[in-house]
Order: structure tokens, then sequence, then C-alpha cells
């Protein structure tokens, strides 16, 4: 057996995480963060981010507002970030000792597959969380793209929710770019976007926004859920400060809901799952009025029903109403509402999308909505290993050669850290075609 060297591993882990970084997609999709000093395993890899109040605004003629009754709370939110998730791919060490330079390694099937497949699966990973976070759904679940318009309903959805312009980034398949065909405008010559894009990753833009077309869009598969489903109990709304903590990651802004009229007795319903509730309207808190469609909410978490019900459905946003409650939480419930009123008992739930039924969500992404949170893993107290680092986002790769004194073989392998966390479900905006 060859006597592998150095620099000879040296060259096929930087050949490796080239490959990589190329076939990345998700890189400019979403934000990425290397772990501090407040992440470790003390406390498990995790480390809670701080969300800023918001405060309702009045306005005052002929004088200043009159605070003798006292100023509106501040009430911070936070959300909580882990990282949980390796990934990993080898090969046998017969493919490694080939490689004897820079040429041999760009030419390896092996090392080449390798890495293009560590790509894909991070990127359906990443997009699968960020796509089925969101609570908003526009168009008919199943149609492909085939008119810009299309893109922009949800585009327009995202800037009535109050999401700006920054950062945002439109993922489709191979079938919308067929379907938009000369629609898809190029992107201008060596600008940001441009001289952002990976090879394989943003070749244009709709209606302003950088396009990306991708094979790894999730799949959402609907539970079984039939029946006439309905809210089961009034006044579910709750006041802003008591979900403005999350108990563990992506539940900032969740409660749970009752529900009933389920004909299955044991019907399931799954994360990522949308739906309106009768009467109850998406509200603009900036503006503080209703908006003119309903809310619509996002299944945070699975859940099966037990005789026809289900207790606890926790669901995004959470129902604030604007100038509810008492004391102190009247102006934050109006600075953070998400509805016009709240549900009344016996209300209609309406699912999007047919039970038991897959459909491929499109969206349009800002990069806020989501973060990967990344750590390198320890180099290894045996065997011969060594980490790099992507250049365009902060992953690491440890590379860890083994053999077997035993058995005689050999074998190398790739490993990385990361988690993709939900930040913003509101930053991101589901669609399909017409």
């Amino acid at each position: 057996m060859a006597t592998v060297t150095v620099k000879q591993s040296a060259l096929v882990l930087n050949t490796f995480m080239a490959k990589l970084q190329n076939e990345l997609v998700a890189a400019d999709v979403v934000t990425w963060k290397e772990h501090d000093a407040e992440m470790d395993d003390r406390n498990g890899m995790q480390v809670i981010e701080q969300v800023g109040p918001k405060y309702k605004i009045t306005q005052t003629s002929n004088g200043v507002k009159d605070l003798s009754s006292g100023v509106d709370d501040s009430v911070f939110g936070s959300e909580i970030f882990k990282i949980t998730e390796t990934f990993n791919a080898n090969m046998g060490w017969g493919d490694f000792v080939k490689i004897r330079d820079v040429g041999e390694a760009r030419e390896s099937e092996a090392l080449m597959g390798a890495a293009a497949d560590m790509a894909n699966a991070i990127d359906a990973y990443v997009l699968g969380v960020a796509v089925k976070c969101s609570n908003s759904w526009v168009g008919t679940l199943g149609n492909n793209i085939d008119d810009t318009d299309e893109v922009v309903t949800a585009y327009t959805r995202l800037r009535e929710q109050g999401v700006p312009d920054s950062d945002l980034r439109a993922v489709m398949n191979f079938k919308d770019r067929q379907g938009l065909g000369d629609q898809v405008l190029n992107l201008a010559g060596p600008g940001e976007e441009a001289g952002k894009a990976l090879r394989t990753g943003f070749s244009g833009n709709v209606g302003g926004v950088p396009t990306l077309f991708t094979q790894q869009l999730p799949s959402l598969t609907m539970g079984s859920r039939a029946g006439t489903i309905l809210v089961n109990g009034a006044s579910q709304n709750v006041n802003y400060k008591d979900v403005a903590t999350s108990a563990a990651p992506g539940q900032y802004m969740t409660q749970t809901i009752a529900i009933d009229g389920l004909t299955g007795a044991t019907d399931t319903i799954k994360a990522g799952e949308v739906f309106t509730i009768a009467g109850v309207y998406a509200y603009d808190n900036r503006k503080q009025a209703a908006l003119d469609y309903l809310q619509q909410f996002t299944v945070v978490s699975d859940a099966t029903a037990a005789t026809n019900a289900v207790a606890a459905l926790r669901i995004f946003p959470a129902i604030i109403v604007a100038g509810s409650g008492s004391g102190g939480d009247v102006n934050v419930n109006t600075a953070h509402a998400t509805v016009s009123a709240a549900p009344a008992d016996n209300a209609a739930i309406t699912f999007l999308g047919t039970a038991s039924t897959a459909y491929t969500p499109r969206a349009i992404i800002q990069k806020q909505a989501v973060v990967v949170d990344t750590a390198p893993l320890i180099l290894p107290a045996t065997g011969t290993a060594m980490r790099r680092k992507l250049q365009k986002v902060p992953l690491s790769v440890r590379m860890w050669q083994h053999s077997d004194f035993a058995t005689g073989a050999h074998s190398i392998r790739f490993d990385c850290a990361l988690t993709a966390n939900v930040r913003d479900r509101m930053r991101v905006c589901r669609f399909n075609g017409s």
C-alpha cells in the first residue's frame, strides 16, 4: 500500500472543499454563522438570541402625548439556536491513494462525487427547513411556475408583511426555469449578485429578485386530516409577552390551539401545513389596520388526533389581537398584533392542499429568516486528520484517515457539523403557480 503524505492529504481536502463550495447552492440563500464562546458543550451547543421589542406609535395634535399614566412596556423576545446535525461522506483508501497531484484530485470521480453528494444533502436539508418554516403560501398548490406574476405575488405578500427588499432570494426548480423561459432576466455584468453567484447558483432574476433553480426543494406530504375541522373554544388569543420567549428551537411567537371536527379518530396533521381560520384576517401592525386576506398559520409540530380532536396544535404566528389584554399588554399586543380578531368557537379551519398528498412549494427567502449555525469538529487523537473552512461560508470540514491493524482495511471520511435554525418565519413566503 502506497504511503499517504501530509501534502497529499492537504490537496485532497482542498479539492474536496473547492467542489463542495462550488456545489453548495444554499450558501447565499440563508445566513451562516460559526459558533463562538457562547455555544459550547456546557450549554448543549445552544445559544439564545434576543428579539427586540416593538412599540405602538401614536399621533397627537396640538401638543405631545400625555404620559402621566406611564410609558409602554418593553418586551424582549428570544429564540433558541442549536447545533445538532452532522453530515458525512466517506470512501475506501484504494481511491484515496491514487490521488497524487491536484490534477488527479480533480479528476477523481470518487472525490468529486462525495463532495457533490454532500453539498446536495446539505442543500436539501437547509432548503427544507427554510421553505417549510413559512406561514405564508400563495398560488395553487401543485402548480408549476410559468409566469413572473406568480413570483411577484409572493414578493408582494412579503412586502405587505413588512419584509424589506434587501437579501431576498427566489428558489424554484428546473421545470419553472423552462416554464418561465426568457422571462428570467440575466444578472447584469459583474455586479454584486453576479459576483456572488456560484456556478450552479443564481442565474438571473425575476421581478428584481435574484433567482436560484435547484432540484433540492423539499416535498411536503400533508397529513391524513379530514372532516369539517373547527376551532374548539373561543378566546384562544394570547398576549405577546407569553409567547415572546422560545421554549425550544423554532418556537418564538408560537402557541397551541385546540381543534376538533376531524372524522378520523387518529388523523394526522404535519409540520409545515398551512391553514386559515374563518373571520381571522391578517393585521398590519405598522399602520394598525387589518389586511384584505385571511391570516395564514403554519403547523410547527406534527400532531395526531385523539378521538377526532387535537388538544394542543402548535402554530405560527401566535394569535395576537390589537388592543387586547389589560394594563401594559394592550399597547404591547397592538405593536405585535398578527390578526384582526380572535377566532370564535367552532370557526371553520381550512387547510391548504389535499390530505395525504405531496406538494413541492417554491419560496422567496430573505437571508435573515434562517441562520445555519456551524461548528468545527475536534481533531481526533488517533489517525491522521485535518480541517479546512469554506471561503464563502463559515463551514469547516474535517478529513480523517484511518487504518485498522486487525483487518488491514483503510478508509477516509469527511465530516461537518451544522444546523439550520429558524430566526423569523415571516421572512419566507412559499408559492406555486396560479
